[in-house]
């Protein structure tokens, strides 16, 4: 099995109500990464979602609509992905694979910088993206995605564990319930005996993770969260490394080792 190199990213922080995270700490201001990551492999570089649009950042009014109202975001051009990639010496057309956990603002923005990559995504995820349900839709931007329509996707199906290499060391797991089409990649990192669970937002927080607890606004299927929280649980027991998608005492952690 071939083992990757990864290196974890942030696309600068968001300060949001802790409440939309865990349900429960409502009106305490929360700061939190927002993850992504450059996994290197022999065969070729991937990256693990995207992060925020750096097209947006000039006139965030304009570009993210009311979806940013309340929102702080502590992000500048310097965070975002292609200016984070061009310090690890790595172009866009370097980039092999782009595996989308999903297709959120925070997780999506910048799919329109690697034209030439392949895109893993599943099916169900890529169709909610363009029309999903209403209390969902505006975490979902037309200026992020209507330049990607003709773009390169493998289109996975829901339920089916995808191997993208075929050697077992970047797996992309269906993980539902933030939205349908959610997915998780488990990962065997160069010098880690245990493989590393890239959760994004199947898993915001660890108290989501210890008490079932999920996020009040942003989800798509409550049922669907709570079995999904259960496999994470499962794999955890297993010795599974998890990352969790906003968590920042989890993310200075990974960023200490």
């Amino acid at each position: 099995m071939s083992e990757v190199v990864l290196h974890p990213l942030t696309c600068g922080t968001f300060v949001v109500d802790k409440g939309t995270l865990n349900n429960r700490e409502w009106g305490v201001r929360y700061e939190h990464p927002n993850p992504m990551y450059v996994l290197e492999h022999p065969k070729g570089i991937v990256l693990f979602d995207t992060g925020l649009n750096h097209r947006g950042l000039g006139d965030p009014a304009a570009w993210w609509g009311e979806t940013i109202s309340g929102l702080e975001m502590r992000v500048a051009e310097k965070d975002c992905l292609p200016a984070q990639l061009e310090r690890l010496g790595i172009s866009p057309r370097d980039v092999r694979y782009v595996v989308m956990s999903h297709l959120h603002i925070d997780h999506a923005g910048e799919m329109e910088s690697f034209p030439h990559a392949t895109f893993i995504v599943r099916s169900s995820e890529l169709k909610f993206a363009w029309w999903a349900d209403v209390h969902m839709r505006h975490v979902y931007i037309l200026n992020d995605l209507k330049n990607t329509r003709k773009f390169h996707y493998v289109e996975l199906p829901d339920s089916v564990d995808f191997d993208l290499f075929g050697d077992g060391s970047i797996v992309c797991v269906h993980t539902p319930g933030h939205t349908p089409g959610h997915q998780s990649a488990v990962v065997s990192v160069k010098g880690r005996e245990s493989k590393v669970i890239l959760c994004a937002d199947a898993c915001y927080l660890i108290e989501n993770l210890d008490y079932h607890i999920y996020s009040a606004n942003l989800i798509w299927n409550a049922e669907a969260w709570c079995q999904t929280i259960g496999r994470l649980r499962m794999m955890k027991e297993q010795g599974c490394d998890l990352w969790l998608g906003h968590e920042m005492e989890d993310w200075k952690r990974h960023n200490k080792e």
